[in-house]
């Protein structure tokens, strides 16, 4: 199954797989974050802003695969690969509480509970951006330092 996930064509496919991941999962996280945080919008585009972070979760997979099917043919980059492994799980964690705090403004619970849903998905979200750029430039860092003079 690595080599599934080695090459597209004649080039490796993780640096090309995580310009997805690095672009497109913040800015559906700040899409899921403004859609949270407002109320005028929470209603009409919370299902949306969820449905567009799910959209970006297989490259985050991708990514991840492809990274670890490029370690076993080069080398594994420390501590990039340690982070890549951290962000599916915590994606995973931003779509649990994201369709929990949908399902319970669907039904109705208490405005309390709606609250710790809506602050646990804002921290998870801002969360995963940070985790986001931490891996994207450990991973640029562990390419490039000391290639350009």
């Amino acid at each position: 199954m690595e080599e599934f996930f080695l090459a597209l064509g004649d080039l490796p496919l993780h640096p090309l797989a995580v310009h997805f991941a690095v672009a497109l999962f913040p800015v559906a996280l700040l899409f899921l974050i403004i859609t949270t945080i407002s109320s005028k919008l929470r209603d009409r585009y919370l299902l949306r802003a969820l449905l567009a972070t799910v959209a970006t979760v297989p490259f985050i997979f991708i990514a991840q695969q492809s990274g670890e099917a490029l370690s076993e043919v080069m080398y594994e980059p420390q501590p990039h690969s340690e982070y890549g492994e951290m962000l599916m799980p915590l994606a995973l964690w931003v779509l649990a509480v994201g369709f929990g705090l949908g399902y319970s403004l669907r039904k109705s619970w208490p405005k309390f509970l709606n609250q710790v849903l809506g602050f646990t998905l804002v921290s998870l979200s801002i969360g995963a951006i940070a985790m986001t750029v931490v891996i994207g430039h450990s991973g640029a860092a562990a390419t490039w330092t000391g290639v350009i003079p």
